[in-house]
């Protein structure tokens, strides 16, 4: 892949949200809780903007597998930070791990990979 020089491993990005409705889920009861498929969307999203302004034009990144424990929960209101950092690079295959912290406690671990393809596949 030509962008493989500057798409390279150890490329970090973080995102910080405050735990809204958007992000929770109700099913448990109460006022919710952050919800698991909220927390693996933020982990693919941050894992995608860690490259996307490498990519070569017409290019973008699909995920295709996501290995991801949800270790502790996140109230409404709080704010989770999740940390994308690319941990190989195959070709057109990404492999990021992925955090996810409620101030200094690790709420989620695990891994995501990604493919870069043609945006108008």
């Amino acid at each position: 892949m030509a962008t493989e020089a500057r798409i390279h491993p150890g490329l970090e990005h973080r995102i910080e949200r405050v735990v809204d409705e958007r992000l929770i889920t109700t099913h448990v009861g109460g006022k919710g809780i952050f919800a698991t498929p909220a927390m693996i969307g933020l982990m693919e999203s941050a894992s995608h903007a860690v490259v996307e302004d490498l990519l070569p034009e017409g290019q973008t990144t699909v995920g295709y597998e996501v290995h991801v424990r949800h270790l502790a929960p996140a109230p409404p209101g709080s704010t989770v930070v999740v940390t994308s950092r690319l941990a190989e690079v195959n070709g057109n295959k990404l492999v990021f791990e992925v955090t996810c912290h409620l101030g200094d406690k690790l709420i989620g671990t695990g891994t995501h990979k990604r493919a870069v393809v043609p945006a108008n596949f």
